[in-house]
């Protein structure tokens, strides 16, 4: 999950900040089991002082701490519910939406804009396309892995935090039904925004090697810049983002995106 944390230092400048923690462990039994912790340090752009937050997650709730800080507000940007979990299991258009937005990416960068909003165009079409191809490829590998009981089973036999999971016989008949739900959002809490843990799951569970990608990951900071710092990184540099670089960033994609489709349709097939 994705937690947007803010307060105030002592020397009055205001901190906000986005953090990614795994959140709950959501294949726990009972609230309790499902709690986990998070460490995290703040450091004020103003004044330098450190702020170390201790974050706790069950099912039912999360709490940040932060010692000596009376203003802490934060809010959960992606908390998965029921809807939207089973609304992935069920897709079958994370093709259509991929071509959908690059399609519309590069019809905008063929218009003609005014120079001086150029740069910040660039910005939200480069991050657009990066947040297309996570929505990608997150939500085909959970609707084709949460829809094979043999994929689910090759997950939980080679995912460490599910095959760790311990079942009685009477949990394995009463959770059975809700299994896919389970998986899926495990999955989905798990893997957004986050590509270092979806390669390799490709990999182990569909045999697919997306082979080299640190071009998506390179891409992943700069998008996390264009949103986050207006387009500048941590050290005020400014990302000169031109709109052949976007294009070439769509067609990497659309690439990797052809290489998997081949893949998938290759496995109904067989």
């Amino acid at each position: 999950m994705e937690l947007d944390i803010t307060f105030s230092c002592k020397c009055s400048a205001f901190l906000d900040e986005v953090v990614y923690c795994d959140g709950p462990d959501i294949s726990a039994a009972t609230d309790e089991e499902s709690l986990r912790e998070y460490w995290k340090t703040f450091i004020c752009d103003g004044c330098g002082q450190e702020y170390d937050a201790h974050i706790v997650s069950r099912m039912s709730e999360t709490d940040i701490f932060i010692p000596n800080i009376i203003d802490l507000t934060f809010d959960i940007l992606d908390h998965f519910g029921q809807e939207e979990v089973t609304a992935e299991i069920e897709s079958t258009q994370q093709l259509d939406i991929y071509r959908k937005v690059s399609t519309d990416v590069i019809a905008l960068l063929r218009y003609q804009h005014h120079q001086e909003h150029k740069a910040t165009l660039n910005n939200i079409l480069f991050a657009q396309v990066v947040t297309a191809i996570e929505a990608y490829l997150a939500s085909s590998f959970i609707s084709t892995v949460v829809n094979s009981d043999l994929l689910i089973r090759r997950l939980v036999e080679t995912d460490p935090e599910l095959a760790k999971r311990q079942f009685s016989l009477k949990e394995i008949f009463t959770q059975w039904e809700d299994l896919k739900f389970l998986v899926a959002r495990y999955l989905k809490d798990l893997i957004f925004h986050d590509l270092k843990k979806i390669k390799p799951m490709y990999f182990s569970v569909l045999d697919i090697d997306f082979g080299n990608i640190a071009w998506l990951f390179k891409a992943i900071l700069i998008r996390h810049d264009c949103i986050h710092r207006n387009g500048f990184d941590k050290d005020g540099n400014q990302h000169q983002i031109e709109s052949n670089e976007i294009i070439e960033l769509v067609k990497q994609c659309t690439h990797l995106v052809s290489q998997i489709e081949e893949h998938l349709s290759a496995r109904k097939e067989a």
